[in-house]
């Protein structure tokens, strides 16, 4: 009876551990959201499928896919980082605009993204992370970054970016900035948070000047 009872025991207990071992519904990932998913493979389509982007697969869940996180809750998209790679011919697509909970954009070192940053950007208002650095982005620096209120860091260092700096940057609470290696020209706005950069922020320009460097 003491050995029947000892099995029956080690059995249940096996049991229990088996049953704790399995992923419960509620703390399993969420999967990818559709919308966010049909806007992903427009992105991938306007920058011409490049092979960067192979796992971005229709048929698989999104939030598997290289190049990107989503929330663990909502399964929302909220991370693209795509770098590093001179296949990526192309302008940068207009559907990034339709990822409404994406927090961070990091594109950089792309020297064959060119063209402007599009305006579908501003309905981004979750974004305080946009890095564009070292791709071949050219126009002006746009003024409706300054109306994507979340945005803390902003990076658009070696471009070809030219025109001046918009005043609406000043209303941004900046913690990071750098328009460096541009071909920006005339007086940096005056307020906000662009005085509390570094000159090294506003380096090699056409012709900018004003605080932090030299008065015009």
């Amino acid at each position: 009876m003491k050995t029947s009872f000892s099995a029956f025991t080690a059995i249940l207990s096996l049991s229990l551990l088996l049953f704790l071992s399995l992923p419960s519904p509620s703390l399993a990932a969420a999967k990818c959201n559709a919308d966010d998913k049909k806007a992903l493979l427009q992105i991938k389509a306007g920058l011409n499928n490049p092979y960067y982007l192979a796992s971005w697969n229709p048929s698989t869940d999104c939030c598997s896919w290289y190049a990107l996180d989503c929330d663990s809750k909502t399964g929302r998209v909220i991370h693209i980082t795509i770098f590093d790679d001179n296949k990526v011919s192309a302008q940068i697509p207009a559907a990034i605009g339709n990822l409404p909970y994406l927090e961070m954009l990091d594109m950089n070192r792309l020297p064959n993204l060119v063209g402007p940053i599009p305006s579908s950007i501003s309905r981004l208002t979750r974004l305080n992370f946009l890095r564009l650095k070292s791709n071949g982005l050219s126009g002006p620096v746009p003024s409706f970054l300054g109306q994507i209120k979340s945005l803390t860091f902003l990076d658009l260092s070696f471009n070809q970016f030219s025109g001046s700096i918009p005043p609406s940057l000043t209303r941004l609470n900046l913690q990071g900035f750098d328009v460096s290696h541009n071909n920006l020209c005339g007086q940096i706005p005056q307020g906000g948070k662009l005085q509390s950069f570094a000159s090294s922020a506003y380096d090699h320009n056409k012709c900018l000047c004003g605080s932090p460097l030299p008065a015009c």
